[in-house]
Formats: C-alpha cells, sequence, structure tokens
C-alpha cells in the first residue's frame, strides 16, 4: 500500500444542544465522511455539553468546529473562542436562510433574526449554515472555502509581518516580539541587547554587482545572522540593508563583545561563491540605556550611526549617559589585565630640560601600550579603561617600579635625576597609594627626592580632607607633588596652598600658540608669575620651537618638555643622552 496516496484524517468537532441536533449533525457528518475534501477525509465528533465541548477543544482534537444551539449560546461560546485567539475554522447552524432573504414582516424564532446571524459572524464564526438546507455535500464545500479561506489570510498576514526576500520577521513584527521579550525580561530580572545592524557599502555595491548580487548578500547575511544566534534571540530584516538583532546578555556585556564580534566576522567571511560584507552595529541596553522598545531602537540606531560615522565595521554600545563604548574598549578591558605578563608595554622616558643650568633636570615618564590586537594604543584611550576596571592599580604600580629602578640605575652611574611619574586618578584613589611608594623606595634605595608625581588639578580639588593626609605622607617621604596639565582643569588655585605642591606644568595648549597669541602669552606669564610666588618650579610641556623656547626663557620659566628636547625614548637611548649630553639640538644647548 502506499501511505502517500491515503487521504488525510480530519476532525470536525461539533456541538449540539438537542437531540435533534445532535441527530442532524451526526447524520450530515456520516455522510461528511465519505466525501474527500483536498485530499483530506472529516470525522465528526458531536458532544451535547459546553464542558465537553471546549475540553476536546484544548486536547487539540480539532480541524474545524460546528456549532448547532441556542443563537445566545452560540455567541457567548464564539466570545470565549475569540479570546483564545482560535485560528480554527468556526462554522454555525442557524434556523433561517441568508439574512437578506428574509422578508421583513416574517414571523421568525430569536435565532433567525438576521441581526443575530450577523452578531455570530461579528463575535467570530467564518461561515453560516441554516438548519433546513444543511446537507454532507453543503458541510463539504463550507469546510473546503473556510480552510482555504484560513490559508490565504495565514498567508497574508504571514506576508505582513515577514521579509519576502530573507523569510525573516520584518520591523513591525520585531516591535511586537520586543515589546513582549521586554516585559519578560523585565519579570526575570534579565538584561537584553537590542542591535541596529547594517551593511556597510550595501548601495555602492548594489550598484556595482546588481540587484540580484545585492539581494544574494541579503539572504546569505541573514542565513548567517540565523546560524549565529540562539534560538531565545530574535533577529529581523527591517528595510534595506539594516537587520535588527534582540539578544540576551550579561550586565557586564562580557558576553555581548564576543558575539557582536562573531557576527562581524562571520558576515565578512567569504564563502567561495559570494563575498561578505563588512558590517556595522549599534546596541542599546535594557533596562540600563531605556525601558521603552522604541526609545531602544532609536538608541541603538544612533550608536550605529556613531559606528559608520567612524567608518564602520565596529559596534559601539549606547548607555543611560549618552557615553559610546566602543567594541575597541570593551575587549581592550579583557586584554589589558594580562598585557604587564605579556610584556606589551613599554617605559620611555621625554627629558626635562633646566633653562637656567642648561642641563638635563630630568625626564617625564610615559606608559607605551603595543598591543598585538590594537597595534600602538594611546595612554589617552588605555587609562580610562584600566581606571575603570580597577586594572589602573597593577600597572600604575608596575609603571612606579620600572621608574623608581631606572632611577637607581642612572645614579648609581653619577647621574641623579627628578623621573615625574604620572598618576592618574584611580590609582591614586584605590589602595595604600602611600604604603606602596614608600616599599618601592625602600626595595630599590632610590631617594624619594629623585621621584615626581604628576597628578591633574582635579585629584588636588576632590575629597579634600583625605587626600590632604596622603600628600602629606607623600611629602614625609621627599617625593614632589606637580600639577599636571595647569590651567585646563578646575581653576580652584586655593589648593595650591594647601597642599604640598612643588610645580606647575603649563599645558601644551597655551605653548603652541606661543608666542604670536596674545591670549596664550598672558596666561603664560601669569601662570609663571603665580608659580614663582607661591615658590613652585614652573614647567613647560610641548615646546617644539626656538621661538617658544625664547619666549619662555624671557618670561622665566624654570624647565621645558618637548620634542625640541627630545622625544620620548627608551631606558637606554636616556642613560646615552644622561652619559653623552645628546639629548638637545646644539642650538638649544648653545642658546
Amino acid at each position: 500500500m502506499n501511505f502517500a496516496d491515503q487521504p488525510i484524517r480530519l476532525h470536525l468537532l461539533a456541538l449540539a444542544d438537542t437531540a435533534a441536533a445532535q441527530q442532524r449533525l451526526e447524520a450530515c457528518g456520516t455522510g461528511l465522511a465519505r466525501l474527500t475534501t483536498d485530499g483530506a477525509t472529516w470525522h465528526t465528533e458531536v458532544v451535547l455539553r459546553t464542558e465537553d465541548f471546549l475540553a476536546a477543544l484544548s486536547a487539540g482534537r480539532a480541524d474545524a468546529l460546528l456549532l448547532d444551539c441556542d443563537a445566545a449560546e452560540m455567541e457567548a461560546l464564539l466570545q470565549q473562542l475569540r479570546e483564545r485567539d482560535m485560528l480554527t475554522p468556526i462554522l454555525v447552524v442557524t434556523t433561517t436562510a441568508q439574512p437578506d432573504a428574509v422578508q421583513p414582516d416574517a414571523a421568525q424564532p430569536d435565532a433567525a433574526q438576521p441581526d443575530a446571524v450577523e452578531r455570530l459572524l461579528a463575535a467570530g464564526a467564518d461561515e453560516y449554515l441554516p438548519a433546513q438546507e444543511l446537507t454532507p455535500l453543503l458541510l463539504e464545500r463550507s469546510l473546503r472555502l473556510c480552510t482555504r479561506t484560513q490559508a490565504l489570510e495565514s498567508r497574508l498576514e504571514y506576508l505582513a509581518q515577514h521579509d519576502l526576500l530573507t523569510g525573516l520577521p520584518n520591523a513591525s513584527l520585531f516591535e511586537r516580539q520586543l515589546d513582549m521579550a521586554l516585559h519578560t525580561a523585565e519579570r526575570h530580572g534579565r538584561c537584553m541587547a537590542v542591535v541596529s545592524l547594517q551593511l556597510d557599502d550595501f548601495q555602492d555595491r548594489a550598484r556595482r554587482e546588481g540587484q540580484k548580487a545585492a539581494e544574494t548578500l541579503l539572504e546569505q547575511s541573514a542565513q548567517r545572522l540565523r546560524s549565529l544566534l540562539r534560538r531565545s534571540d530574535l533577529v529581523a530584516r527591517s528595510q534595506g540593508e539594516e537587520f535588527l538583532l534582540l539578544l540576551e546578555c550579561s550586565a557586564d556585556l562580557s558576553d555581548l563583545a564576543l558575539t557582536a564580534s562573531r557576527i562581524l566576522e562571520s558576515l565578512a567571511a567569504a564563502d567561495g561563491i559570494t563575498e561578505g560584507s563588512s558590517a556595522s552595529l549599534g546596541i542599546a541596553i535594557f533596562p540600563r540605556s531605556s525601558q521603552e522598545p522604541r526609545q531602544l531602537l532609536e538608541q541603538a540606531r544612533a550608536a550605529l550611526n556613531q559606528v559608520r560615522d567612524a567608518g564602520g565595521h565596529d559596534f559601539r554600545v549606547y548607555d543611560e549617559s549618552l557615553e559610546v563604548i566602543s567594541r575597541r574598549r570593551v575587549l581592550m578591558e579583557q586584554a589589558l589585565p594580562g598585557a604587564i605578563a605579556r610584556e606589551e608595554f613599554d617605559v620611555r622616558y621625554q627629558p626635562r630640560f633646566d633653562l637656567e643650568s642648561r642641563r638635563i633636570a630630568g625626564a617625564e615618564v610615559l606608559l607605551r601600550w603595543h598591543s598585538p590586537d590594537f597595534g600602538a594604543v594611546s595612554p589617552d584611550q588605555f587609562i580610562p579603561v584600566a581606571e575603570s576596571t580597577g586594572a589602573i592599580t597593577r600597572i600604575g604600580g608596575w609603571v612606579l617600579e620600572e621608574a623608581i629602578r631606572a632611577g637607581r640605575h642612572w645614579m648609581d652611574a653619577g647621574h641623579a635625576v627628578r623621573l615625574a611619574v604620572n598618576v592618574s586618578a584611580g590609582q591614586f584613589r584605590r589602595g595604600d597609594f602611600s604604603g606602596q611608594l614608600s616599599g618601592l623606595l625602600k626595595t630599590h634605595g632610590l631617594p624619594g627626592e629623585l621621584l615626581e608625581l604628576e597628578l591633574t588639578e582635579g585629584v588636588f580639588v576632590a575629597n579634600v580632607v583625605a587626600h590632604r593626609e596622603l600628600f602629606a605622607s607623600i611629602n614625609e617621604l621627599g617625593v614632589g607633588l606637580s600639577v599636571d596639565d595647569f590651567g585646563t582643569g578646575y581653576s580652584a588655585l586655593a589648593y595650591l596652598r594647601h597642599f604640598p605642591v612643588h610645580a606647575l606644568k603649563i599645558d601644551r595648549t597655551f605653548i603652541t600658540g606661543l608666542p604670536d597669541s596674545e591670549d596664550d602669552c598672558a596666561i603664560v606669564r601669569a601662570i609663571i608669575a603665580m608659580g614663582h610666588a607661591l615658590d613652585l618650579r614652573v614647567v613647560a610641556e610641548g615646546v617644539d620651537a626656538m621661538e617658544q623656547l625664547r619666549f619662555l626663557t624671557e618670561v622665566g620659566c624654570d624647565e621645558i618638555q618637548g620634542y625640541l628636547v627630545g622625544k620620548p625614548m627608551t631606558a637606554e637611548a636616556f642613560g646615552e643622552v644622561l652619559a653623552n649630553k645628546t639629548a638637545l639640538e646644539p642650538d638649544v644647548r648653545s642658546r
């Protein structure tokens, strides 16, 4: 026997409220069983009680429903079924012909009134069958029309909610799914990421390679996204080259960074048939960024625009403070803690030149990070990351020890120079900084007078009471304190009298315009005069030209630092400078 040729068996569940109605439906059902509808046969089950009817329906024993009972009872039952979002075709048996065939003056029972039939249809009935015309053939035809209509409606509903090219949900369906998913996430305390993803240079590629190639790329991208994401994640195509995603993520976003990176790599990979495409991702976090679905989408798209403006092929997370966190930053957070062990950090020394003695007075200690993943990373980029993750304590401690070790080495070689080490606010606030500093000085035998700590103005004015004690303990070690980037911070100059500050460093932004800018000249003169009035040494950083040097010498600046004196260099190179006096250009030394 070929089972493929056997008709499908469908189940018609019927409800009758009288013996006559039961007999009518059973007789009709027997005849219906002999007919075939679109390759299917119908088995009819008639029940007399509403409770049994609903139980059978809940058990899934119904491909279509037939009601033959009191009109009011049918209307109430239809409303119950509608609340269940029933997709099953529902037919009702009435005791009259079609409403428009009824004479206005004809006396009819209640269930036969035209408005009663209309109410049944409005309540959710898909078709009505006059009791006096009910036959197996009429029932079969009505079932066939209802099932086809239902299939058409399902298809139309699908088309209205899905993208035809990729088969993914469209933006409208995604927004409804997003709303429900966020309610669930809120109940369970979950963190969710709303992602707006666009393929980079898609429009240019479509014009260059044609519409067919562009459609193939969209289909390929959709398939790759499906394969990468979990079944619980949502992915949709919004419009053009934009896809929308909803991902569950951890509160620290560590898994999100990994997922986003995998998405970028997967979409960009070629498969031997078609080239991949770089992509840009903008991400908003629920509930941190917002709890409103539409606002989360707006924020994700705002972050996406920033990625695209920066060149694309990256992702960024939009947080509640409107700060955009890049993929690079998230990955840095993971890489920084092990950078010391991997020997990726490098300490450089930039000479400082004493304008009165015309000798090298010392050097600023600068940290460089050479990452195999990010290349050469500026301190402006990785120091804030290190502070936010707590890695700054270990990194800063390592830099201090390297500088102190080098200072002792040069002291032993006969070069007692003061080394200035930048200390970040995060490092300064964490742990027993004074105790750590004291231990390093003792371990390596370096006098505190040969070490200077550079702090920004913000460190001095924040938490004055606690910092006053810390500054006092540092001062007892003989270690100097200088104000870095002076003039760019809080301008709360009173702290200069209350803390043991030894030097001011004029920020390079005021040096660049010398001597042409009258404003910069006035500011620099004022800083130098104020510093000297408080018995502080004044250091100008960013000195790159002879004209700047001449002006600073004339106004009484104590030290200079910049490319005119020497670029940041290795410890070995700075040692040679100290030994051979080769740091300065001839005209600077002879000035």
